[in-house]
């Protein structure tokens, strides 16, 4: 009896510290772009404790307007490389795919791979400030995007978000497309963390 007891509490202490290092984000983000109509952003990350084995995300980024209209969809590996509470950075690579895009009356579909990197400062206190940037290309198509802006901790886990996103598609030679659009204005969003 004292042995199941002594196994049992252990395999309780092994998992409440696999539970620990064991963590997921879920976040929806409406952003008001300058000139263009609202566009909305669904995102999603798991973290886990095994080592070498990069952490995982998905995004989801629909644009709908008369210049242009695009469901992206992005998938990416990152690793966590600083995490002291004050000062948090990970960097990631990953695919983002534009499905089913129209670009000033041009069709348009195309994957193009990306490197990602994110920073937060105070990430651990009532109010957290965050910088990331997206970058992608394949062949002459490319794209830049940039966000920055500052976290307010609510209640268990959940956060208002509030910033400012800057993003440039450019198509150069994709289905015989060459143009570009660019998209800025400020987005306001909600994070659980979990």
């Amino acid at each position: 009896m004292r042995k199941s007891l002594l196994v049992a509490a252990v395999l309780l202490a092994s998992a409440s510290s696999a539970q620990a290092l064991v963590g997921a984000k879920v976040g929806y983000n409406y952003w008001k772009t300058a000139n263009h109509d609202g566009v909305h952003n669904l995102h999603g990350q798991f973290e886990h404790f095994i080592p070498l084995v990069p952490n995982a995300a998905v995004r989801y980024t629909s644009v709908d307007n008369k210049k242009l209209k695009v469901n992206s969809f992005d998938a990416l590996g990152y690793y966590r490389l600083l995490d002291n509470g004050n000062l948090d950075w990970t960097a990631g690579l990953g695919l983002r795919r534009f499905d089913s895009g129209k670009l000033k009356g041009d069709r348009f579909s195309s994957t193009l791979p990306m490197v990602s990197t994110e920073v937060t400062l105070f990430d651990d206190s009532r109010t957290s400030f965050y910088g990331k940037l997206d970058l992608g290309q394949n062949g002459n198509t490319n794209f830049t995007d940039f966000e920055a802006g500052v976290r307010f901790k609510l209640f268990m886990g959940l956060r208002l978000q509030a910033g400012y996103r800057s993003y440039t598609l450019k198509l150069d030679g994709t289905k015989g497309i060459k143009d570009s659009e660019h998209l800025s204005g400020l987005n306001l969003g909600l994070n659980w963390g979990f």
